[in-house]
């Protein structure tokens, strides 16, 4: 008998392996989201392919005016704080187109940069200080800054340390009434010197923004004082 293999005209070539019914072809796995590697190329390609959007020149014109406004109020901001209005001012004075000015405007806001009430209140409390201005005076000077009034009005009652306004007037009209000033209100007896220093007083109290009633009161209270002093 001959042998098995050399039956059927040959031996069969052996099978792989783990491999039942011929060799096993690998696939590679996908990348990582579950696509396949040349997904991503593709998907990369297609985005650098898509065309560009056209852009407007009137647009890119009008966008230009507005960054340029920006700056030149940011650079007035930058010197000190400033109301809205204020702003609004200078670019009508430097003739900016009005749909311009609105929107440079509505970025500076947006960028909290614009706020009227902390701009009265800084007002009110270094023009106090530094000035001796009564209240009247102060609204006259918020009021050409067009702030609103009742931001004024709140800024006038809130602003803490300022004292009376009476007191302010008092500390004022005392500090300039100097030592000759008080020599001579000892020793006159016309009344000449204390009529020239209550006229000038006055004045003075006047330009402060002091009602004039408050302003008779203390300078007449204050130069009697004065004159009633002792000799040094």
């Amino acid at each position: 008998m001959a042998p098995q293999h050399a039956r059927g005209g040959g031996a069969r070539p052996p099978r792989a392996r783990g491999a039942p019914g011929g060799p096993k072809t690998t696939t590679p796995p996908p990348a990582p989201g579950g696509r396949p590697p040349n997904r991503r190329r593709q998907r990369t390609q297609e985005i650098l392919d898509r065309p560009r959007p056209v852009v407007d020149p009137e647009h890119a014109e009008r966008e230009r005016a507005v960054v340029h406004e920006c700056r030149y109020l940011m650079r007035l901001l930058s010197t000190r704080r400033r109301s809205a209005g204020e702003m609004r001012e200078r670019l009508t004075q430097r003739e900016v187109p009005g749909a311009i000015a609105h929107e440079a405007m509505a970025r500076i806001d947006r960028a909290g940069l614009i706020d009227d009430a902390v701009f009265a209140h800084e007002w009110v409390q270094q023009r106090r200080v530094l000035r001796a201005l009564g209240d009247e005076a102060l609204r006259r000077e918020l009021e050409k800054k067009r702030v609103a009034t009742e931001l004024i009005e709140e800024a006038l009652s809130s602003v803490q340390d300022s004292g009376d306004e009476e007191q302010r007037c008092r500390d004022l009209v005392q500090s300039r009434i100097g030592h000759r000033d008080r020599e001579q209100l000892r020793t006159e007896r016309d009344g000449a010197h204390r009529r020239r220093l209550s006229r000038r007083l006055d004045a003075l109290l006047t330009r402060k923004g002091y009602p004039g009633s408050l302003a008779i009161h203390v300078i007449s209270a204050e130069l009697r004082a004065a004159a009633q002093e002792p000799a040094d």
